[in-house]
């Protein structure tokens, strides 16, 4: 094989092998996103950017949620509301950890986390909400929440 040859075979093993390295950190980088192993219980391991995301859905829905403790209600973003088919709901301000918002609130909404329901649920349609989907207290406050550094533990509370 002449040099030239051999420094585009060279190329392309470089290129292949940060091409591997690029998937698999990429994949590493990823929230860990927990789904329920029984009916009334959910374990979510911490993702590497510091929270915690749960698989769920809203009216049957696929979702997934980060959970945030800190937040009154269940948020989504505007393109998430319109995929999920959610009506228009009535204009509301809301407080944000960056300030005062517009938004638009629907009710009547039914959460789903693995076999745990929440039904009635208010939601918050936010335009510019950075992410899909936030877990709020109106949903958390109908499960036992146990939070470790690694781990949260989300389960039905007892009827």
């Amino acid at each position: 094989m002449n040099l030239p040859g051999k420094h585009y075979l060279a190329a392309l093993v470089w290129i292949v092998l940060f091409g591997i390295a690029y998937v698999v950190i990429d994949a590493q980088l990823q929230p860990k996103v927990a789904t329920a192993e029984s009916a009334g219980e959910i374990v979510i391991p911490r993702s590497r950017d510091g929270h915690f995301y749960v698989a769920g859905k809203i009216n049957g829905q696929p979702v997934t949620f980060m959970v945030d403790t800190g937040a009154s209600t269940v948020s989504v973003n505007s393109a998430l509301a319109g995929r999920l088919g959610l009506p228009r709901g009535r204009p509301v301000a809301i407080g944000t950890a960056g300030g005062m918002t517009q938004g638009e609130e629907v009710v009547g909404q039914t959460v789903m986390l693995g076999g745990i329901t929440v039904r009635e649920v208010r939601i918050v349609v936010l335009a510019g909400m950075p992410g899909e989907a936030l877990l709020g207290q109106n949903v958390l406050r109908h499960l036992e929440v146990l939070q470790t550094a690694e781990r949260m533990i989300l389960r039905r509370k007892p009827d």
